[in-house]
Formats: structure tokens, sequence, C-alpha cells
């Protein structure tokens, strides 16, 4: 008798699990600032919804894709992605949002960051192209390819200016070649190699520099750069054992910048104090350690790679953004998986969590089923 497994289940319940909570928060978090702008209190909810629902659409129908149709368009989509990106950088095509070049508008009010999508596109190509080389892993010139093509996206990115995605894309990179059985001497070489250019991109300016220093002792600069750390600690500190209660949070109150998109996780911490932090962190564990079982029973390398990286990249993403909510790490507009306001992080999460189930069960559960 066959023996049935519920990690697919498990991660799916999570992720629509997460996805509701974050709904629920949204409203709760932008209700105040929309009425204060004098818009329906709702307006941000409903527009969160709607990319949720088209979320949903594009998770099922991954379910339609097979695996030697994602493979196919893997290194096309990468293709795709490197003159997207230069689109974003050329003068008068895209607005200046905050400084940075990361959206393409559809209208005024809808847009789309393509960074985030590209972090997916580059996992499934990193995982199809180790996969084809994967008896030559031990010759350097083998990885030269992946690593221009590395070079090139992080420095489009990073141009934006965008550092946190660049870092993740780097970091993606990493984990999928450790995952691929790259040897780990080819790997910290890569590492020290980079460490100078790391340095220099985070020192070269003056507003990241500034970062790392509030960083350090948020407090002394809870003024200027260390303001939304420190309402971020307030907010997660004054939330005690059991929370506020839903709704009653001072954060909402337009007291914590960004609430609703990078720190949601600090306001659902005030309302439901650190046993609902616990319950969020045990979504994400869940989510992770259930990617993870789910690679590992699929029967070809591409499968173990393509959902062991998509599930790294979720986890890091929500580990990190919880990290700089709880001062872990510096401040840096990451948004937390499921939960934080935004269509294209939300839509390629979706996207993710489809490519994971859809390859699992051609990979996983066919193998079990005979």
């Amino acid at each position: 008798m066959v023996k049935k497994h519920y990690e697919k289940e498990a991660l799916m319940a999570v992720s629509f699990a997460l996805a509701a909570i974050g709904l629920i928060m949204i409203l709760d978090i932008s209700s105040v600032r929309c009425s204060a702008k004098g818009i329906s209190p709702y307006a941000v909810f409903l527009k969160q919804f709607l990319w949720f629902l088209l979320s949903t659409v594009v998770f099922f129908l991954m379910w339609e894709v097979d695996i030697s149709t994602i493979r196919k368009f893997a290194s096309y989509a990468i293709v795709v992605s490197v003159p997207v990106l230069i689109v974003l950088l050329i003068p008068g095509i895209t607005p200046s949002v905050k400084g940075s070049h990361r959206w393409i508008f559809l209208t005024k009010s809808i847009a789309i960051q393509p960074v985030e999508f590209v972090k997916i596109f580059w996992i499934v190509y990193l995982a199809d192209y180790l996969d084809r080389h994967r008896k030559d892993l031990f010759d350097f010139k083998v990885l030269v390819g992946p690593l221009i093509i590395l070079i090139v996206l992080a420095g489009l990115v990073y141009s934006q200016p965008d550092f946190g995605s660049t870092v993740i894309l780097l970091t993606v990179f990493m984990i999928v070649f450790f995952l691929a059985s790259v040897p780990v001497s080819r790997l910290v070489g890569l590492a020290l190699l980079g460490l100078p250019f790391l340095y220099w991109a985070v020192f070269a300016s003056a507003y990241r520099r500034d970062r790392i220093i509030s960083f350090l002792n948020p407090f002394k600069y809870a003024s200027g750069e260390g303001y939304q750390l420190t309402r971020s600690l307030i907010a997660i500190a004054s939330g005690g054992i059991i929370g506020k209660g839903a709704g009653s949070s001072t954060s909402r109150l337009m007291y914590l910048p960004a609430a609703h998109t990078d720190f949601v996780f600090s306001v659902f911490s005030e309302e439901f104090g650190l046993l609902g932090s616990i319950f969020i962190l045990t979504l994400f564990v869940i989510f992770t350690v259930c990617g993870f079982r789910m690679a590992i029973r699929c029967k070809d390398n591409f499968s173990r790679i393509l959902i062991a990286g998509l599930t790294s990249l979720i986890a890091f993403s929500a580990f990190a953004n919880i990290a700089v909510c709880v001062g872990l790490l510096p401040t840096k507009g990451l948004a937390l998986p499921f939960m934080s306001y935004g269509g294209s992080n939300l839509i390629s999460t979706f996207l993710a969590v489809g490519l994971i189930t859809t390859v699992y069960m051609e990979s996983a559960e066919r193998l079990y089923a005979r």
C-alpha cells in the first residue's frame, strides 16, 4: 500500500492562510490611512483583494503546465528579463518613485515590479542549467555562463536602485548552486571575490551607510534614519505576550511608516503579541519544511533543485523581512511574502507556489502512484 504524504496540501493551506491574514492586516492598517486621505477605507484592501484573486488564478494555471514546458521557456524568460530591466532605467519611460525606477505603470495607480518575477525566472533558469550540466559541476567553466548573467541582472537591479533585491539575487545564486551540489570550495571562492564589491555597494552610498550606522544604534538616530526601526521595535515590544487586540495597535494610526508593506509583521505583533508572532513564524517554518520535504521526494534533479530553490527564496525573503522588523538586519524595503501589500510580490509568490506544487505532482506523486 502506498503511503500518502500531505506536504503539498499543508504547503498550500499555509500559503492561503498567510495570504488571508495579510488581507485582514492590510484592511486593518490601511483603513485609517485611507480615511485620513478622504477616500474609501476599503480602497487599498479591495485593490489587494483583486491582486489576491489574480494570484489565485495564476496559482491554478500553473497546474496546467508540465515540467518540459517549464524547462523549455527557462532561458527565454531570462533573456526577456534583461531588456525589461533595462527599460526601467531609460529616462522618461518609467517615472521615479521615491528616487527609484522599479515599476512599470499600467495605469496611474496600477504598476508591476518586474524584479519580483525575475527572481522566479532566475531560479528556474539555474535549476535547468545546473541539471543539464550536473556531470560537469567540478569544471569552473560551467559556472561562467550563470555568473555573467548574474552580474548583468544584479547590476541592472542595483542601478534602479534596489539593493535588497540585488542581495536576494546573489543569495539565491549561492543557495541554488549549493543545492545542486556545486563544490563548496567554488562557492566560498565566489563569495570571497564578491565581498569587496558588496562592501563598495553598501558604503559607497551615503544613505546606505547611514542606515548601517543607525541600525547599530537606532534610538540614537530615532528622528532620522532610525525612525522606522525604532517605531517597529516599540510596536513589537508594546504588544507584550498576548497583544493589544485586533485593530487596537497604535502603529496603524500612521505612527509607523510603510506599516502595510514592509512592517506588517510589526503591526501584527503589536495586536497579537508574542504568541501571534510565534504563530506567523511557525507557519513560515511549516511552509519551508514542507517545501524541502517535497523537493527530497522528487525523482529528477531539476525538480529537486527548482522546488528547493523556490522554497528557499520565499523562506529567505520572509525571515529577512521579519529580521528587519525586530532589528536583526538593517532597514530595507523587503516585502513579507503573502502578507505585505503589493500585487507584484503576491502574484510572483503564488507563481512560485504554483510551480512548486505542479512540479511536485509530476515528479513525485506520479512516482508514488505507480
